[in-house]
């Protein structure tokens, strides 16, 4: 489309957008997901400034009781209350005039291409930092102070949750995790577990991955044995490269899964552009502007087990 600097900025606005959100929508290949993946994140909307979130401890079991007495009472306890604040990111950069003038769409789209790139690596990076730093404490605790993956988790009622294991991904190790799911206490002490839902594995270990859970047969045997992990389990294989190594995380951790995780986006603005007319400006440039509000979070260990594949 042949465009001037007479043109309406609306016009302008549309044409940039059109490249920006093409762009910034791009999905990978298939089990490549992004920070707007329901398979990783339980994703929300908000409409506060913070999410306060508190932790829950139900009900023990039902007790048996004579007839005539009364029945036995148990009450449900909120406590450890965590807030997580939104948070605003945003950038600006600025497009010659001249780009329009003499018709030089190439190179205000790659501009405008990057410029949504970054946006979108941006979200996902810190959609995805919760994993890269879930063994430590440095930037993220769930509430009761300890990592999101840690062997010293404390409950309501008392007791410890270790939902850390060492192994390398194998499918020993899987097996493993998905036992430690389904035996894992709620924060009132019972045993309720998780059903195994996702896989998140780094792109180093992706092949792996794909090749444990998706084979029709067991992988890395000649037996004809069932495929339990694809057949019965139904789990998902995901990645993601802001997980690996080159990324800040590493290539040997991964993480499993269940259900009912806490872990959370919540999104209290979309991506939202905005343009600035270049004759607001003295050098003659446009600006344009693209910003989000979101955060990500997990109130507690129920729903997931992962490993730093420490241990070979």
């Amino acid at each position: 489309m042949s465009m001037s600097s007479a043109l309406n900025p609306s016009v302008v606005k549309t044409a940039l957008d059109d490249v920006f959100m093409q762009e910034f929508n791009y999905k990978g290949h298939p089990g490549f997901v992004d920070a707007t993946s329901s398979i990783v994140f339980n994703q929300e909307t908000s409409d506060r400034s913070a999410e306060i979130q508190e932790v829950f401890k139900g009900v023990g079991l039902f007790e048996s009781y004579a007839e005539e007495a009364e029945v036995p009472n148990d009450q449900p306890r909120i406590t450890n209350q965590k807030t997580f604040s939104m948070v605003t990111y945003g950038k600006s950069i600025d497009i010659p005039k001249n780009f329009f003038d003499d018709n030089m769409h190439s190179s205000y789209e790659k501009m405008v291409k990057d410029f949504a790139m970054k946006a979108r690596i941006t979200q996902d990076s810190n959609a995805f930092a919760i994993f890269r730093g879930a063994f430590v404490t440095t930037n993220f605790t769930t509430a009761d102070g300890a990592a999101l993956v840690s062997d010293t988790h404390t409950t309501i009622s008392g007791d410890t949750v270790d939902n850390k294991l060492t192994a390398v991904l194998s499918e020993t190790s899987l097996n493993s995790a998905i036992v430690a799911l389904y035996e894992q206490k709620d924060q009132a002490g019972i045993v309720v577990g998780s059903t195994p839902s996702t896989l998140l594995v780094p792109p180093a270990l992706f092949k792996t991955a794909c090749e444990i859970v998706e084979s029709e047969l067991r992988s890395g045997t000649a037996d004809n044995d069932m495929n339990v992990y694809s057949s019965k389990y139904g789990i998902n294989v995901a990645t993601s490269n802001r997980l690996g190594a080159a990324a800040g995380g590493s290539d040997t951790a991964w993480f499993l899964l269940g259900r009912n995780h806490s872990v959370t986006r919540w999104v209290r603005q979309g991506i939202v552009t905005d343009l600035v007319d270049y004759k607001f400006q003295r050098n003659n440039n446009y600006i344009y502007k693209a910003n989000f509000r979101e955060i990500v979070g997990a109130m507690d260990y129920v729903g997931i087990v992962g490993s730093d594949g420490s241990v070979a």
